[in-house]
């Protein structure tokens, strides 16, 4: 069986009525011919506690026609939505033939208890169209499918287009996607059917999804480093844009992290990403950033400021209207960034920028000095990197309380780009050691990072509500005006209150940090022989 060749593979989620739509449209109507079409019944197996889930793995037997193909497929919610590896072949039956999988990533756990629990646990049944777009050195496959993901009392629909790269440059996939995009509304999907089968089977309702980390190893190029881990940025942000469309709060503050994440990214690479596109993509994600920023922000005020004190003052009017005033806000928030989510401009920013991550000018440019940075092993560009970002934490966190607002939010900024540097690159270094004196860093930057982060937050509130006791509302009465007045200013008397203990608390965590031993190692400087020099001629 093959060692694993890899699957480059972009999907996107179009509606049912479209495809006709694109199959039709002028742009389309040369490259798509000579389809040819197939009935794929493919069902997956997995033990009822999902070891081969839990492993990342996928076993699927493919019913086509008379014939059967095995395939094992490795997953990583952190980047296999567009990369993975992949075993296929032919077998006989419809079972697994696990005789033949020893070459493949399931062969080294492959024991007789999981070979006896390994079971069928739902299936796909999918009428695919495949177009070859062949030309410029790329061989593409277009795949339509259409179908549905079946369970035992449960379906879902699948409506999709995959575009597999055969052979060539992975730029001309976003080329293809992007010429759909601008024909029907298309969006970039980052979950499997088999995924979505999993999904299907435990019930999983429309959530929430955290951050995943890829893993990182020793001797990867940083240029593969930084792939992987915008990658797993893009998949945390789209995979949550179905839950923030429904309102989620928790969907919408992940939205927010993916892009924090991968803002830091672009920062933490900057030397060898910057390229003609990079003031762009970052433009865009700018953008985005400020369409969520309203929603979180109001959500946040609601939840942890003005709902305890209404708890403590619950017979005080002016608490009630401010709550109710917010509240609206907080609906209007919600719609724009519904809107953004849903907008061609959010399609646009995920395309281009998937794109650019995984085949952008900064992947290819010939020129030495950049060619060396993206060549570089990663080890030595994260070690650069979290030396310097803790050496500058150290240094200016060390007299917090003498910061001023503006610097202690910059301080804030350095350690959240610091502590993401250390999550993204904690697989780099392995060993029990390295483990607890990572676990300790993040520990303390975390620490750190809420402190600065509930200050910046109580700066802000204050100047807010500060600004309801300068400015009266028009439409209020005098009494409902002094009613908001005296609410903000217990507000702001609450939030004064707590300034003293953040920064205490601060102070400890930076106290902390700069104790906790560093669990990256510096590349060793090289050693340099000194030549003697030649005898002058008057010596001679």
């Amino acid at each position: 069986m093959d060692s694993g060749p890899k699957e480059i593979e972009l999907k996107l989620r179009v509606a049912p009525e479209d495809i006709a739509a694109l199959r039709n449209h002028p742009h389309f109507a040369d490259a798509l011919h000579d389809p040819t079409h197939e009935t794929l019944d493919s069902v997956y197996f997995d033990s009822d506690d999902r070891f081969l889930r839990n492993h990342g793995l996928t076993l699927r037997v493919r019913h086509i026609g008379d014939k059967r193909v095995q395939t094992i497929k490795t997953t990583n919610k952190g980047s296999d939505w567009f990369e993975r590896l992949e075993w296929e072949q032919a077998i006989e039956g419809d079972q697994p033939d696990l005789t033949r999988v020893m070459d493949t990533a399931l062969g080294p756990i492959l024991t007789d208890d999981v070979r006896n629990t390994l079971k069928p646990v739902f299936e796909t049944r999918i009428e695919r169209t495949a177009y070859h777009l062949n030309g410029n050195d790329n061989d593409i496959v277009m795949a339509v499918d259409e179908g549905q993901i079946v369970a035992t009392d449960s379906s879902c629909p699948v409506s999709e287009i995959e575009l597999e790269l055969k052979h060539g440059n992975p730029a001309e996939l976003f080329k293809i996607a992007r010429a759909i995009s601008d024909i029907v509304l298309a969006q970039l999907d980052v979950k499997s059917k088999s995924e979505r089968g999993y999904d299907l089977i435990e019930k999983t309702p429309v959530a929430a999804e955290k951050a995943c980390n890829p893993e990182l190893s020793a001797g990867m190029s940083t240029g593969r480093a930084f792939t992987m881990i915008g990658r797993a940025c893009l998949r945390q942000l789209v995979a949550n844009e179905p839950a923030t469309i429904r309102r989620d709060a928790e969907a919408l503050h992940q939205m927010r992290v993916a892009l924090r994440r991968l803002r830091a990214t672009i920062s933490l690479f900057s030397d060898v990403v910057s390229d003609d596109r990079i003031d762009m993509i970052k433009t865009e994600l700018r953008w985005l950033a400020r369409e969520f920023g309203p929603a979180r922000d109001l959500d946040t005020l609601l939840i942890e400021v003005l709902k305890p004190l209404r708890k403590q003052h619950a017979n005080e009017p002016g608490l009630v209207s401010i709550s109710k005033m917010f509240a609206r806000e907080r609906l209007k928030g919600y719609r724009r960034a519904q809107e953004a989510v849903q907008s061609a401009r959010f399609r646009t920013l995920v395309l281009d920028t998937a794109e650019w991550v995984e085949a952008g000018p900064w992947s290819m440019s010939e020129d030495p000095l950049m060619r060396a940075r993206r060549e570089m092993p990663i080890e030595m560009h994260a070690a650069k990197q979290l030396s310097r970002r803790r050496k500058r934490i150290r240094r200016r966190g060390a007299k917090i309380g003498d910061l001023s607002p503006e610097q202690l939010h910059r301080l804030r900024i350095q350690v959240k780009k610091a502590r993401y540097a250390a999550e993204f690159f904690s697989s780099v270094y392995q060993g029990k050691k390295a483990t607890k004196r990572c676990e300790k860093v993040l520990s303390s930057l975390m620490q750190l990072q809420n402190c600065l982060g509930g200050f910046n937050d109580i700066m802000t509130r204050k100047a807010l509500f500060a600004e309801i006791v300068a400015n009266p509302r028009r439409g209020l009465t005098a009494e409902q005006n002094h009613r908001r007045a005296y609410a903000a200013g217990l507000i702001i008397g609450d939030q004064q209150a707590q300034i003293q203990q953040l920064l205490d608390r601060a102070r400890k965590a930076h106290s902390r940090f700069d104790r906790a031993k560093v669990f990256w190692r510096l590349p060793r400087p090289r050693s340099v022989v000194v030549q003697p020099l030649p005898p002058s001629a008057g010596n001679q």
